[in-house]
């Protein structure tokens, strides 16, 4: 009893009296509500009257048995009766054209020309038919500058054919190692060809030796004109035979002389 002599004590002192009142007071109220609550019935307290008046359309299904006598009538669908797993017919690639359509509905495919292969052939479908010719491309057109000489060059061999080159100014023959001759360039008047001509060549033919034919310097030559160079070895005597004199022999001719005006000439 001490112990529930102070509890009360401290209670009272802190002025919570009332509220341990209220608690022991809900304590002894639990057991008696409790034992309320078995007794009561869990069901409704009024239970709703089923009637059998209600609506029979609510207890009618919404989809209904098909009996025998619907399977005997003939169903009308739109269309021919297609089988769902059979496979999709397969569209040429051309359409047929029409059997009543007239000339005059397809004009425009009347009037159109038939159409031409692009390999040039007829069309035909016989192996009779003539091949195509095949044309070889036409070559662009050369130009050239003014003052360019066209010659032929090459040792003097019977039977065998000179080079045809295109000279330009400053340019030696038959090449910068061995340089027999040089082209200087044309005359004034443009109608010959001038060449400066090796010491060690002897000339002959019908170009022009400048200064004099007998110490041939230069040499000016046409279009159409024929020269012929014989390179002499000079440690061979004056008197010796012309084998042993001449160690090579070399022909120029001038095939054509290009000059401002010309139509290959730009």
């Amino acid at each position: 009893m001490n112990v529930v002599q102070s509890t009360w004590r401290q209670l009272v002192r802190r002025r919570l009296w009332p509220v341990a009142l209220l608690l022991v007071a809900a304590l002894a109220a639990v057991p008696v509500l409790l034992s309320r609550d078995a007794e009561t019935p869990l069901g409704p307290a009024n239970p709703v009257p089923v009637t059998s008046e209600a609506d029979d359309s609510i207890a009618e299904p919404i989809v209904a048995k098909v009996t025998a006598e619907d399977r005997t009538k003939r169903r009308r669908v739109l269309g021919a009766r297609k089988d769902p797993f059979a496979p999709a017919p397969v569209k040429s690639a051309k359409s047929e054209k029409p059997k009543d359509a007239t000339p005059q509905e397809n004009g425009d495919e009347a009037d159109k020309p038939a159409e031409e292969p692009a390999d040039g052939s007829t069309g035909g479908s016989g192996g009779g038919g003539e091949p195509p010719v095949v044309t070889e491309p036409v070559p662009a057109k050369k130009y050239y500058e003014a003052g360019t000489v066209i010659v032929r060059f090459g040792e003097a061999a019977d039977g065998e054919e000179l080079d045809r080159m295109a000279l330009d100014k400053l340019e030696p023959l038959p090449d910068d190692a061995f340089p027999l001759l040089v082209y200087m360039g044309l005359t004034k008047d443009g109608k010959k060809a001038r060449f400066l001509v090796d010491a060690s060549i002897e000339a002959d033919g019908d170009g022009d030796c400048k200064p004099h034919p007998s110490s041939c310097e230069t040499i000016l030559l046409a279009a159409g004109e024929t020269e012929f160079l014989d390179v002499i070895d000079p440690e061979a005597e004056e008197d010796a035979e012309e084998d042993e004199r001449i160690l090579a022999s070399f022909q120029l001719d001038v095939v054509d002389i290009k000059r401002a005006g010309d139509d290959d000439v730009k």
